[in-house]
């Protein structure tokens, strides 16, 4: 079967790791649209970086998704949480909400967002 997804290097692994987040930006559609990565884990979470409330953009600044204790990702707007592993809503204006969780692949230290 023909898949029409398209693999977008983003960074490495260990560069993530190092950062804990990291955002990008791409043009699809003739629009830009943003997204980001988590390391957690040792795992790595994507997601569009839309806050479902408002749909403005989570991070506080460059790179940075997640609140104080490191343990949840905060929108900066509003300060609702959701959880890194699945981006359920935790607390905040986006009771029912959840964040878009993208495709993601590690592929010999490289990490690649699946779109």
């Amino acid at each position: 079967m023909h898949s029409d997804k398209k693999k977008y290097f983003i960074c490495t692994f260990e560069d993530l790791k190092k950062s804990g987040s990291y955002s990008w930006e791409t043009d699809l559609n003739k629009s830009p649209v943003q997204y980001f990565l988590i390391y957690h884990e040792n795992k790595v979470h994507s997601y569009l970086n839309r806050c479902p409330h408002t749909g403005v953009n989570l991070d506080w600044t460059t790179n940075q998704f997640l609140d104080n204790s490191n343990k949840f990702i905060q929108c900066a707007t509003h300060g609702a949480l959701f959880s890194i592993e699945n981006g359920l809503y935790l607390r905040g204006p986006c009771i029912g909400d959840r964040l878009v969780i993208t495709e993601n692949e590690v592929i010999k230290g490289n990490i690649y967002l699946v779109l």
